[in-house]
């Protein structure tokens, strides 16, 4: 089974940091996350009207 993407990240994140708790490795990934399908369905959109 795969692990969901965002318990992956904070767990690497976790081990990337010395002073960074769980709580706040979630929710630093989890801004990330929504940040980038933001800007990924932004992009989308203006493909999907054609170019410039």
């Amino acid at each position: 089974m795969t692990q969901n993407p965002i318990i992956r990240f904070t767990t690497e994140l976790m081990r990337l940091t010395d002073d960074l708790d769980q709580a706040a490795a979630a929710a630093f990934v989890q801004r990330v996350y929504a940040a980038g399908r933001e800007d990924g369905a932004a992009e989308a959109a203006k493909g999907a009207s054609g170019p410039e």
